[in-house]
């Protein structure tokens, strides 16, 4: 069984996914049709035409043949598309993780789970989810903090630095936020939904403390993950190349996305192999 593959947005993230999926990286899955944002989206356009296969609207995802859906488009095409293709049974990757813990949007996403849509949440550009899963379910997760850091121009138009006028220096290394993953998704939207990722492996959006560094002399997007639990204290530090085509996410939050659509197909295959 081969299980039909759509990409919901066209940016750095599905780009990679697309060229995967073309060399055969992901067993048993067949790139099918390519939306973009908004139902008159040219780079979808421009990458189905590259791939050789149709440029849908979001809504009509579905009915183009895709069973797995991997979306890289944004919190607010989490929020205008993926209730409805839940709703059809469509599995889905979600890289805008960030979007789920917004009302308008969670309550669609834990019926979905509830309803048995296979939903897979990458990694994105962290590691070490595993672990502070394990100190969860242990009942002794007690801190987790996650510092990223990035280039200014990783961060720059984040709404948190142009509502509040904070102009990044170039020459010295800024902290420009600390608080919460749910503070830090509204105010970085673009920049951190790895925090809200390992929130919803441990202790939740508000008790998941969030450092966000601007520092021109990097030229990397790093993670320092710390977590504090009865069982054990956890270290992660993750360095990786930023996107080629963006700068404010990670090569590895991309391939990331390519492993976790490997997951989704499997998931869906073997679903399907066993239903009554």
């Amino acid at each position: 069984m081969t299980v039909g593959t759509g990409l919901l947005g066209a940016g750095g993230i599905n780009v990679l996914v697309a060229e995967k999926l073309h060399d055969g990286a992901v067993p048993d899955s067949e790139l099918l049709a390519i939306a973009g944002s908004s139902p008159a989206s040219a780079s979808a356009a421009d990458l189905a035409k590259r791939y050789k296969v149709v440029a849908v609207r979001p809504s009509d995802l579905a009915t183009a043949g895709c069973q797995v859906v991997v979306e890289a488009a944004g919190g607010s095409a989490v929020r205008e598309w993926l209730p409805g293709l839940w709703g059809q049974g469509v599995a889905t990757v979600v890289m805008s993780i960030g979007a789920l813990i917004d009302p308008a949007v969670e309550g669609a996403y834990h019926d979905a789970l509830a309803r048995g849509v296979v939903i897979v949440l990458p990694s994105g550009g962290i590691a070490g989810l595993d672990g502070v899963r394990s100190l969860a379910a242990g009942g002794g997760l007690e801190k987790v903090t996650i510092t990223t850091t990035k280039s200014p121009a990783g961060l720059q138009g984040a709404p948190y630095l142009e509502r509040n006028k904070i102009e990044l220096p170039t020459d010295r290394a800024l902290n420009v936020f600390e608080g919460s993953a749910r503070e830090a998704v509204q105010g970085f939207p673009a920049n951190v939904d790895v925090a809200i990722a390992l929130s919803l492996a441990g202790l939740g959006p508000d008790n998941t403390k969030v450092v966000i560094r601007s520092d021109p002399a990097t030229e990397r997007t790093e993670h320092f993950i710390e977590v504090e639990g009865a069982a054990a204290n956890l270290q992660v530090r993750v360095s990786s190349k930023p996107s080629p085509t963006n700068p404010r996410t990670s090569y590895l939050a991309g391939a990331s996305a390519v492993a976790a659509l490997g997951e989704a197909v499997r998931s869906v295959r073997f679903r399907f192999a066993h239903r009554p």
